[in-house]
């Protein structure tokens, strides 16, 4: 999938309006939130791959310019397809990956602060969740696909436009399983 820097996309906000993002977890918990209209964030955009019954996404960066930045890889559950699109389930932590494979954790923080907390995993799904990095981070760090330099050089086709929010995103897969 292409997200293109001008996409439209949805962030949780405050009833002011405000974005969530840097508010400390527990006040979010506590807090009614709304979901608030904004467009992606990064760059020129990402390319975005999310494996049948993998543990994550993988988003290819690129600079305003086209430059490829680096991966970021999002920890998540398996994602559900259906057919309104894609769903999934973010577990907190992340691995931010530069072009040359040097890599970073990200969200180490949000993963501590959810772990114990009933809505999210325990101290045994945390290490699991860390673990399902830990691999990732060898595949990165031994260049094996798809940190070989696949999809590297991709330029999005001149004629695509920005994706717009379908009149259905919304709504709710009845055929979720559960997590």
């Amino acid at each position: 999938m292409w997200i293109d820097s001008a996409s439209q996309m949805i962030r949780p906000t405050t009833l002011d309006g405000r974005p969530t993002r840097q508010l400390p977890y527990a006040d979010k918990l506590r807090m009614p939130l709304l979901p608030g209209l904004t467009t992606w964030f990064t760059g020129r955009g990402a390319l975005v791959l999310t494996p049948p019954a993998s543990s994550y996404s993988l988003l290819w960066f690129f600079a305003t310019t086209g430059e490829f930045t680096g991966w970021y890889l999002n920890l998540e559950a398996p994602a559900h397809r259906w057919w309104g699109g894609l769903d999934v389930y973010d577990k907190a932590l992340d691995v931010l990956v530069a072009p040359d494979r040097t890599w970073k954790w990200k969200d180490e923080d949000e993963l501590a602060a959810q772990t114990g907390h009933p809505l999210f995993w325990d101290e045994v799904e945390a290490a699991q969740i860390r673990a399902q990095g830990e691999q990732a981070i060898a595949i990165a760090e031994a260049g094996d696909y798809p940190f070989d330099g696949t999809w590297c050089d991709f330029r999005p086709e001149e004629s695509w436009a920005p994706s717009t929010l379908p009149w259905w995103w919304d709504a709710v897969a009845t055929d979720r399983p559960p997590l």
